[in-house]
């Protein structure tokens, strides 16, 4: 039976989101957090030509606030650079954090920078229903458009280590054979989309007939 799967940590930046001067001053808190962190050994691009275009952004945006002509599109110029950086920096740090899966999401923090949460939305439908062989059980839930599944099966749903994958896939519907019969499972399932891997459905219990 598969182990319960770790899914891969992914940095958080929602530039389009956030004003110049916040731009700013979370790239300075990302060049001041990495520096020395070993975590991040050669950092790509350098902190160094990062810094540079902070300082580059920071100079043009004092210069727009003049509202002289020209030098708010000179800084939009600088600006489209920094957060090039930003991003392949971003890259950097997801890769290197998710070497260390388990730690993933600690060694993204370590870089100043915030971790993607995952979708909340949970299946609007789950069910577990004996399979026409002995010992089988068919889980099923709603399909979701372009999404993928996973099912999980445990003997004791407080334990949080217990979960083990049974199917991941593309599948809405997935069989699981053998089980013992007369004794009690618990399922639960979650949805992959373009937006990760969604909250855990509730649990369903079922006994293996």
């Amino acid at each position: 039976m598969a182990r319960p799967t770790t899914y891969k940590k992914t940095v958080a930046l929602l530039l389009s989101k956030k004003s110049v001067p916040v731009i700013l001053t979370e790239a300075k808190h990302y060049v001041s957090c990495m520096t020395g962190n070993i975590n991040f050994p050669n950092p790509t691009p350098s902190l160094a030509v990062v810094s540079v275009n902070i300082a580059s952004v920071e100079a043009a945006y004092q210069t727009s606030l003049t509202k002289t002509r020209g030098t708010k599109g000179l800084m939009y110029m600088e600006l489209n650079t920094l957060e090039l950086s930003l991003k392949l920096l971003a890259a950097y740090v997801e890769a290197n954090a998710n070497v260390d899966i388990v730690n993933a999401e600690n060694i993204i923090l370590s870089a100043g920078m915030r971790v993607k949460k995952p979708s909340v939305r949970k299946p609007k439908i789950f069910s577990a229903k004996a399979g026409n062989i002995e010992g089988d059980v068919v889980l099923n839930s709603k399909a979701v458009k372009r999404g993928a599944y996973i099912y999980q099966m445990t003997t004791d749903p407080g334990a949080t280590t217990g979960w083990a994958d049974v199917y991941k896939g593309i599948h809405v519907r997935a069989l699981v054979e053998g089980l013992t019969l007369g004794k009690l499972y618990f399922f639960r399932m979650a949805v992959i989309d373009k937006n990760g891997v969604g909250a855990w459905s509730h649990d369903i219990s079922f006994i293996a007939t």
